[in-house]
């Protein structure tokens, strides 16, 4: 029933094939590199493991993709075939964007509504906060309801458990359907049943066209079988 509720999902494709290029991308704080001459490319519908050394720069690559860090107007970044610093938002590049992190988790910390918090990554506002429509209530209610948290929309996120909250944030991620999901560490912090749960989510979702996943996870047994492409990160002294 969940899996048929996702594939009924209208389908709706990108309007690019190219949806991360990075060209001899070069990340430094102070002394410390982060990222080092790395060149990758994910196309449209593509599913890649991304996996490093700690303190590799994986977090560094999430924040550039997610259109977060400032560094990316200094390199050759293109990003849903738009060029950064050429003009674009980052709400353009947003739009398109489902994310989840464990620093993310950490962030939430006002005592609203889950349904809201769900509801603000409709417009990615991680510290803004309005009454939802009723169209994006139905929206967010589905997507609660396919992680099954639904019965938790007036409970405030505060008052959950941390593998609630998890999920109410894994639903956050997924409400605006997006083109591009980047989940880093997903399953962190579920017990068993719901990592199976949103584990088999994952693969279902990215079964449909025009559905690209970057996902960071230290586990493999934790990647969906659809992964089709890794990148290995070192660290660099």
């Amino acid at each position: 029933e969940r899996a048929d509720a996702i594939r009924a999902l209208p389908d709706e494709v990108p309007g690019t094939e190219s949806i991360v290029e990075f060209r001899n991308v070069n990340i430094r704080y102070g002394r410390r590199t982060r990222l080092e001459d790395l060149t990758l490319s994910v196309r449209n519908g593509e599913h890649w493991a991304l996996s490093g050394e700690n303190g590799a720069g994986k977090s560094t690559l999430l924040s550039i993709v997610c259109a977060d860090n400032p560094q990316a107007y200094a390199n050759d970044i293109t990003l849903f075939g738009h060029r950064r610093g050429r003009g674009e938002s980052i709400w353009d590049i947003k739009r398109h964007i489902g994310y989840i992190s464990p620093e993310m988790h950490r962030a939430f910390q006002r005592d609203l509504p889950s349904l809201h918090v769900v509801a603000s990554g409709l417009s990615d506002m991680t510290g803004l906060y309005r009454q939802p429509k009723a169209e994006q209530t139905d929206r967010c209610l589905f997507w609660m309801k396919i992680f099954g948290v639904d019965h938790l929309a007036d409970r405030t996120f505060l008052k959950l458990s941390s593998g609630e909250q998890r999920l109410v944030l894994l639903a956050r991620a997924f409400v605006k359907d997006p083109s591009l999901l980047i989940l880093d560490e997903p399953l962190h912090g579920l017990d068993l049943h719901n990592r199976r749960m949103v584990k088999d989510i994952i693969e279902v979702f990215c079964q449909r066209p025009g559905k690209t996943l970057i996902m960071v996870t230290h586990y493999k047994e934790e990647l969906p079988d659809c992964i089709d492409h890794e990148i290995f990160l070192r660290k660099h002294d």
